[in-house]
């Protein structure tokens, strides 16, 4: 059975970046290989833009979400109720600690016992979770 993983904004922003740290280049290797099923939520897509945007502008963001969307095999997860409820709980919980975006991708990254990717380094203990931290 292969693994599942969740890729958060930090990760696919590092992609993108010149010369990206080799860990990430592995991740990317495994998904494009589908040696891992992919979820990446669709607010993620959102956020990689925009930190791509400020960092190298619109039309630079635009080409690289639109290469990873159309070319990485990858779910694109729009959330359902469940996840909303989930992902709200965790908001309300941990508040001053996680973003909204941290909070969906965590909320699938359990449903789908997934092991989060992320560049954040504040996660507090969370049960069923497991995070692999890149270096941003």
């Amino acid at each position: 059975m292969i693994p599942n993983i969740c890729l958060d904004a930090g990760v696919i922003t590092l992609y993108y970046q010149k010369d990206p740290p080799d860990a990430i280049l592995a991740l990317m290797d495994t998904v494009k290989q589908k040696t891992a099923t992919t979820f990446v939520p669709a607010e993620i897509l959102v956020e990689a833009f925009k930190h791509l945007c400020v960092s190298n502008g619109k039309d630079y963001a635009t080409r690289a979400i639109q290469s990873f969307y159309q070319t990485m095999p990858i779910d694109v997860v729009v959330p359902s109720l469940e996840i909303i409820l989930q992902a709200g709980q965790l908001k309300c919980q941990h508040r001053s600690k996680l973003s909204y975006n941290d909070c969906v991708a965590i909320a699938i990254a359990q449903q789908e016992r997934a092991t989060l990717h992320t560049t954040e380094k504040e996660f507090p203990p969370l049960k069923g979770l497991k995070v692999k931290t890149y270096e941003f």
